[in-house]
């Protein structure tokens, strides 16, 4: 209890408010540059003289400071009554004058110092290190700032800044200026602490203030000691209080950073060294510039008299180098002065003199002055440029957390052009270095804005980096948002240039694209196009073309190919152009062909085996036609002609009579043909059919067995027709047939033989092709309706089909029908039949089958 007690009332308003040691919070939003090491302040604790360091954040507003903690009995173990007390006086001293003393060059106070029993505790901004551990020592040793002479030259001036204030506005000496006492912060600033052994030049009555013996104690810590390296003679020899005598220590701490920390003189504490060394010559400067030998000797001179002042100390040609002059120009103090024409001038020129400065240098120093400006617009054509190239140097972390959130604003700052240009050209750095999620949702916007410019150079930079983009961000987000925004900007835009950077951007979109997108939108939308202008129409036309070598082929004969045909016809293209649109169409409609001759085939290679599969026999498309067929249908009607003529003859004679109510129709007026054509030896051996001087007559033919089906070319999912079907009937005329098809398919039939005695009759064929699937003979005769029944014997008296043709009433008559060599030319007279007809004589007859 005693304990916890104790920690409660030790506890402070800065621990209470903050949370100490959040290095990864001090650390993460203060990055240092690739290359460099981390702060110990922001990553572990720091020792600074007597002092503890650690990085803290408040633990409302999460602002970044430093903890500076003394504890008592860790620090003072071991000392007497009389030196803690000293420890304690000059520890107090030097937090009370960061309190009381405001100034850029000065370490800030951010939390007045508080003290408890066992500690004392105060907070300052944010701190790097110190000097002394900042200074490149041995080759092991890692400086925890890498200090460049550029660097080191600004910093040397912000001291000179700061001594100027001690001296004239707050008349105070340091006496105490050594590397310790000079502390970087996150900025890279040099900042002048250790105040707690200063002397003001007059008491408050106005008299001088006495002079202090700048003793030497082994038992007390250096850090609250006068240095003897670092003291000015005068001071220690002479007893004499001027402010020359802190010119002395900045050029003894100017030779310890040039010179890997070690001092002009090594004095050990002793006033004898001292006193020794006053006379001698500045060692070990020949391997030095000469500005800064120049410099060195005269700051490191016995008289004060002899030496610069704070005041005039910057004048020296050392400090007059081009990067020294840029960094003064762009201090805030000097820059907040300057003419906006003075201001852009110094940004174009900074562009060329950003390569002479460290990477840490531009990062904590250079880069956040650029950043303030930045609220200028007029100025961002200027600064952006300047900070793409430092933003170069930082990793993705350090971008998004120091450059995004000042650009984010930017993006929708459409005035002037010049600002989306510049960062339009930078888009890949962007994109580098930022994460996919906070480039969509943060830095795409940007180019969506600037596809909706009015200016028309700004929409035209925006369509050459969609290409990239299209191949880094998601399809999605290309289909969804990126195409339909140029899509837009093709259909409203009435600039050629705008409209042609479109079409190639269009151009660039196809390989990414999908078919879909590409037939249903940007076909249509590319159809759309009416200007005769050869710039859109040739543009149009390389897209056209890569767009046809990738979507369906049905899709390039019926969109692509018509509007390519369209356009060549432009009044304004010249020969090379309309060449170039003909070679296109002709490498498209090849690849049509080429593709819809390979689909026809494969179509009817599925066609063919599921056919085989069904067990259907195909006709042999490949059998020739005999010449004896080929010479006789020379002369006679065409096959298209000859096949019309037999099916509508087939339909009228055999279907006729069955839909005219069964009588028998007789033909008058019809004389019957006939032809003597040669008889083959096959042909001759078939019976003769009895004669008849009025009548031709259907062959009779054996009944068609199921087991043997009869051809029929197969389509696609198409069923075997069956083997009793009428719907392939073989005719024998008294023309030579030749070749007839059966829907599509050529079926050969051989001219019948004829008998000189009789009419034109029907035979019967010797092959299963040819055959009909029926058995029907008629035996009576059809006579004209002026004559009387002939008592000739009917030409086929077994089966009699007579009765088939039975009506009630004898002068109906079938109406002529047209195209068939049987068909009456007028109108008949029904004839009654001869006998009965019976079961047995229907046969196997189907009509309706």
């Amino acid at each position: 209890m005693l304990a916890a007690a104790t920690s409660f009332f030790s506890r402070t308003a800065i621990s209470q408010s903050y949370n100490i040691g959040a290095g990864n919070a001090s650390r993460s939003s203060t990055p240092t540059p690739s290359g460099s090491s981390s702060p110990v302040s922001h990553t572990s604790t720091a020792r600074i003289g007597l002092w503890k360091v650690q990085g803290a954040v408040h633990k409302v507003t999460n602002k970044r400071v430093s903890v500076w903690s003394l504890d008592k009995r860790v620090e003072m173990e071991g000392l007497g009554p009389l030196s803690r007390d000293h420890v304690l006086e000059v520890l107090k001293a030097e937090a009370t004058a960061l309190s009381r003393l405001r100034h850029p060059s000065i370490l800030e106070m951010v939390e007045p110092l508080e003290e408890t029993r066992n500690e004392l505790i105060f907070a300052t901004e944010p701190v790097l290190s110190s000097l002394e551990m900042s200074i490149p020592r041995k080759s092991s040793h890692t400086p925890i700032v890498e200090l460049d002479e550029i660097e080191i030259q600004k910093g040397i001036l912000q001291l000179c800044k700061g001594l100027s204030f001690l001296h004239s506005s707050a008349r105070l000496i340091h006496t105490n200026l050594k590397p310790e006492c000079i502390i970087i912060n996150d900025a890279g600033d040099w900042k002048i602490s250790g105040l707690g052994l200063t002397i003001p030049l007059t008491n408050a009555d106005g008299t001088p203030t006495r002079w202090e013996f700048p003793g030497s104690d082994a038992r007390v810590p250096s850090y609250v000691q006068r240095s003897f390296d670092y003291i000015a003679p005068e001071y220690a020899l002479d007893e004499t209080l001027v402010t020359a005598s802190d010119i002395y220590s900045l050029g003894a701490l100017v030779y310890a950073v040039h010179c890997k920390g070690k001092p002009p003189f090594l004095n050990y504490g002793s006033l004898g060294s001292l006193r020794d060394n006053v006379g001698r010559p500045v060692p070990d400067i020949g391997q030095l510039d000469t500005d800064l030998q120049d410099l060195l000797r005269s700051l490191l001179t016995r008289s004060p008299s002899n030496r610069p002042t704070s005041s005039t100390l910057p004048s020296h040609p050392f400090f007059s180098s081009l990067p020294i002059s840029t960094l003064n120009f762009l201090d805030r103090s000097n820059f907040t002065t300057k003419t906006r024409e003075e201001k852009i001038s110094f940004m174009k020129g900074l562009t060329g003199v950003l390569n002479k400065f460290s990477e840490g240098l531009k990062v904590r120093k250079i880069l956040p002055s650029l950043l303030e400006e930045m609220k200028d617009t007029h100025l961002l054509p200027y600064i952006l440029p300047n900070v793409f190239a430092i933003s170069t140097i930082l990793s993705a972390v350090q971008f998004a957390q120091l450059v995004l959130p000042s650009l984010k604003p930017l993006f929708t700052v459409k005035d002037p052009p010049q600002n989306m240009l510049t960062l339009l050209d930078n888009l890949d750095m962007l994109q580098s270095k930022t994460e996919k999620v906070v480039f969509r949702e943060q830095v795409l916007p940007l180019v969506y804005n600037a596809l909706e410019s009015e200016h028309a150079i700004v929409q035209e930079r925006a369509l050459g980096v969609v290409p990239n983009l299209c191949e880094t961000i998601d399809y999605a987000e290309v289909s969804g948002v990126l195409f339909p925004r140029v899509a837009l900007v093709f259909t409203k835009t009435r600039l050629l240039s705008v409209k042609v950077a479109t079409l190639a951007t269009f151009l660039s979109m196809v390989k990414v694209l999908d078919q879909i997108n590409l037939t249903q939108k940007l076909c249509p939308l590319l159809s759309k196009i009416r200007t005769k202008e050869p710039a859109v129409i040739m543009a149009t036309l390389s897209v056209q073309e890569a767009m046809g070598f990738k979507i369906e082929r049905e899709a390039v004969a019926t969109l692509v190919l018509p509007q390519l045909w369209a356009m060549s016809m432009g009044p304004l293209l010249n020969i090379e152009q309309f060449q170039r649109f003909m070679s296109v169409i002709r490498k498209l409609g090849d690849r049509v062909e080429k593709e819809h001759d390979q689909f026809l085939r494969d179509s009817q290679r599925i066609e063919d085996r599921s056919a085989l599969a069904n067990g259907v026999n195909l006709p042999n498309l490949n059998s020739g036609v005999d010449f004896e067929s080929l010479v006789g249908r020379a002369n006679t009607t065409t096959r298209a002609e000859v096949f019309d003529d037999h099916r509508k003859s087939w339909d009228d004679d055999v279907w006729g009579p069955i839909l005219n109510g069964g009588h028998e129709v007789s033909t008058p007026g019809i004389s019957a043909v006939t032809p003597t054509p040669q008889v083959s030896s096959s042909q001759a051996s078939a019976p003769a059919l009895p004669a008849h001087p009025q009548v031709q007559s259907l062959p009779s033919s054996p009944r068609v067995s199921a087991a043997a089906p009869l051809p029929r070319p197969s389509r696609l999912g198409a069923k075997p027709v069956p083997a009793t079907s009428i719907e392939k009937p073989a005719f024998s005329t008294s023309t030579p047939l030749g070749t007839i098809s059966s829907i599509g398919r050529p079926m050969r039939i051989s001219s019948p033989p004829s008998n000189p005695q009789h009419g034109t009759s029907f035979s019967n064929s010797s092959s299963a092709m040819s055959k009909p699937n029926y058995n029907i003979s008629f035996s009576d005769v059809m006579l004209p309706a002026s004559s009387t029944p002939s008592t000739s014997p009917p030409i086929n008296p077994a089966p009699n089909y007579n009765s088939f043709m039975l009506t009630n009433s004898p002068s109906v008559t079938t109406p002529p029908s047209m195209g068939s060599m049987l068909m009456p030319m007028q109108p008949t007279k029904l004839v009654a039949p001869s006998k009965p007809v019976t079961k047995d004589d229907w046969g196997d007859f189907d009509p309706l089958k």
